[in-house]
């Protein structure tokens, strides 16, 4: 294994660079689901720094620089060390994050040098503290205020929506979900509550609107046409309030703008009671308990379960 890896390091640690990238990537754009970690360092968001902190390994892999790649995945592994406890006293867990710091940790495997122990340890504790002083960052979605309720249908099943416009994952699955919930709503099966949240900064105005045009017309219809078009006007990546009214007029929908911080703090209330911390998420409670169901492929085939 020693000989395998002495011959192979050079590549591996390219392979774990391009990985870690890529693992950065797919947050970004939050393949699958969207979570709802959030961190920086001195005001820089970790995602962005993570790519940089890769491609700098990549480039002295590619200069066949050991000593800077060795040192880089040592500060990295003390700096994923505070990260990962983080995690563990939130009580919340980012797969991407989790998948990062392995590549991160194998990468310190892959470089490790016995003679070098001494000053791994030293600069895997000066990331530990760098990130101890300079870090910042959030783990559960949480609005500004502390938000009458978006729910519909007499049905004895209580289904929760949790979803972000911004939200890839959401966006695919919008059309077959809001599908389902159309048909469970008319078969009175379900009450359906949807719940904005905000793991992207701009889904508060998003918010804003969804109630307004809830507000202004009470019917299931409107909500399923109100949600249609925020989705679009995130697709065209709508983030002024004048910009909004004026496409939601041109849309003819209409909409009541209202204090919503009584609606805000309800969200809120359920966002921590059902342990919220990514999109799109399904919370159904119904006779056989409640299950909370995360994914764009989850979601789907929980709420075609209720047909059955």
């Amino acid at each position: 294994m020693k000989r395998f890896l002495s011959r192979n390091r050079r590549l591996l640690t390219i392979l774990l660079a391009l990985t870690g990238i890529g693992i950065t990537l797919a947050y970004i754009y939050c393949y699958g689901s969207c979570s709802s970690l959030k961190g920086a360092i001195l005001g820089i968001d970790l995602k962005y720094l993570g790519i940089f902190y890769m491609a700098a390994i990549l480039l002295f892999a590619l200069m066949r620089k050991s000593l800077p790649c060795l040192l880089l995945f040592a500060f990295g592994a003390g700096a994923e060390s505070f990260l990962i406890g983080y995690q563990i006293r939130s009580g919340i867990y980012c797969p991407y994050c989790l998948a990062f710091a392995a590549t991160i940790f194998l990468g310190l495997a892959v470089n490790f040098e016995r003679a070098r122990k001494t000053l791994v340890a030293l600069v895997a504790a000066a990331g530990l503290l760098f990130f101890l002083l300079f870090f910042s960052g959030s783990a559960a979605p949480a609005y500004a205020a502390e938000p009458p309720l978006p729910a519909f249908g007499p049905g004895p099943v209580q289904v929760r929506i949790y979803t972000d416009y911004f939200c890839g994952p959401c966006r695919a699955e919008e059309t077959e979900v809001m599908a389902l919930l159309t048909e469970l709503v008319e078969k009175n099966l379900i009450r359906v509550t949807f719940i904005d949240t905000p793991i992207h900064q701009e889904t508060v105005l998003y918010a804003d609107y969804f109630l307004a045009m809830v507000n202004a017309k009470r019917e299931f219809s409107q909500a399923v046409a109100a949600r249609a078009a925020l989705f679009e006007a995130a697709g065209k990546k709508i983030r002024e309030k004048e910009a909004m009214e004026a496409f939601l007029k041109k849309k003819e929908l209409p909409f009541l703008l209202f204090d919503t911080a009584s609606v805000f703090k309800i969200f809120g209330n359920y966002i921590k009671e059902d342990r919220i911390n990514s999109t799109p998420t399904c919370v159904i409670v119904g006779p056989k308990g409640k299950r909370v169901l995360n994914g764009s492929n989850a979601v789907p085939q929980a709420l075609r379960s209720l047909l059955k």
